[in-house]
């Protein structure tokens, strides 16, 4: 994909000619097709080995090696959640999110561009009907994670990562009987870490309510 507005367009040098018509990258119908082609494109060949491993370790019944799973910690608004190191691929400074003209719902904000490469940028506090204290914390302690789930890459921004833990099975403790009854619950269950009630995301249900948002 040619990544024009980086180059000639808002974020490079400026010197496209269509600017003056559209005034902003985002105006402009190639930076449209492009988004179009992105939420569209087919998945990758490995999709279905991805899917099936994802919840190998945690929550889809695999054996944690002795020292526990790894799983990294962050918070969203006032809730501290976690989810498993494997499909973080890396923590990013937040970078600014264009909107996708037509996509409305909650779960989506738009993409982004980190390292060169147009992201889906999604809302954990939409997905997970968590309230989001914007004002009340510092700016400074935001993070993005850069997710990789079903085989695509999605850009998750959280409030502030605490670091990796590790868990065993027998450390978490039930859901809630409201949750347990959820068709499709994203958490598996909660655990303590430094006097931090932390729940645990599983990474399948969570991909669901990604794609879900894209529709």
């Amino acid at each position: 994909m040619d990544a024009c507005w980086q180059s000639i367009g808002i974020q490079g040098d400026r010197s496209c000619r269509e600017l003056r018509a559209h005034i902003h990258c985002r105006n402009c119908p190639t930076f449209k097709d492009a988004a179009r082609a992105f939420l569209d494109r087919s998945p990758e060949a490995d999709y279905i080995d991805e899917v099936t491993g994802l919840n190998t370790n945690m929550s889809g019944g695999g054996q944690a090696g002795e020292g526990g799973a790894p799983v990294m910690i962050f918070r969203l608004g006032e809730e501290w959640h976690a989810l498993p190191v494997r499909v973080i691929d890396h923590i990013h400074p937040p970078s600014p999110v264009r909107k996708v003209p037509h996509r409305l719902k909650a779960g989506f904000r738009g993409l982004a561009a980190i390292d060169g490469q147009i992201e889906l940028c999604m809302s954990l506090h939409a997905v997970l009907d968590i309230e989001s204290n914007a004002g009340e914390r510092n700016d400074a302690s935001r993070r993005w994670l850069m997710l990789k789930m079903g085989g695509e890459r999605w850009i998750a921004p959280v409030d502030e990562v605490k670091g990796v833990a590790r868990v065993h099975r027998a450390q978490l403790q039930p859901l809630a009987a409201t949750l347990e009854r959820s068709p499709d619950p994203a958490c598996t269950g909660v655990f303590q870490s430094d006097g931090l009630r932390v729940s645990l995301l599983a990474p399948d249900p969570l991909l669901r309510r990604f794609r879900a948002s894209l529709t």
